[in-house]
């Protein structure tokens, strides 16, 4: 799914993971990578510990409205916030053309009326694909980093090999981390590490029309 993602409504093509917002704010093309480390220890951190929270959700049967308002409390950007459940929207779309089956995934949209956000999707196809948490924060922090250096190279075109390199670099300054965030099992346990400087970028980003990417 994820090297299928420019191709599937999953939603990669649309979204920079803040790169854009924060080229427009201003931010030097040299320090994207200081931009996407600290983008993996708050924003994506936080959606990673979402989605393992999710999983846990969809394995024990349970409502996922807990992990949907925890997460909307540590993403405090609206426009963030919007263009994750737009992100959701896709990826579930294709989740349920996959998996029609999937009690897990059914539970996404029986549950709550409002659309559930990206990293709350990906915690129950997680659960119904048999992914364990480890492998599932892995994804998520890869995914999330991944898609901002695709969307770099459309904004500030440049040699792919560099950005598989940023991808690296910034995925390493999550592993101290992944065992522990693998052990969640409680909305009230997801990390509240936050942003303000690109959430601010995120909100700007969201008011104007010279954009290429969803945020």
């Amino acid at each position: 799914m994820l090297l299928a993602d420019a191709r599937l409504p999953s939603g990669g093509h649309a979204f920079s993971a803040g790169v854009e917002p924060a080229i427009q704010g201003g931010l030097a093309r040299a320090d994207i990578g200081a931009f996407l480390g600290a983008r993996a220890r708050t924003t994506t951190l936080v959606d990673a510990a979402t989605a393992v929270v999710a999983r846990r959700t969809a394995l024990d049967g349970s409502s996922y409205a807990p992990v949907t308002r925890a997460w909307a409390a540590r993403t405090p950007s609206r426009a963030a916030r919007t263009a994750s459940t737009d992100l959701g929207r896709g990826l579930l779309r294709l989740a349920q053309r996959l998996w029609p089956q999937s009690p897990a995934i059914a539970g996404l949209v029986s549950g709550s009326p409002a659309m559930p956000a990206r990293p709350i999707v990906l915690g129950a196809i997680a659960a119904d694909a048999g992914l364990d948490a480890e492998t599932l924060v892995r994804v998520a922090v890869y995914d999330d980093l991944a898609g901002g250096v695709a969307a770099l190279l459309k904004l500030e075109p440049g040699d792919p090999v560099d950005g598989v390199r940023l991808v690296i670099d910034a995925c390493a300054t999550v592993d101290p981390f992944v065992s522990q965030l693998a052990a969640l099992i409680s909305p009230d346990e997801i990390p509240a590490a936050s942003a303000p400087q690109a959430e601010a970028w995120t909100e700007a980003h969201a008011t104007t029309n010279r954009r290429l990417f969803r945020a």
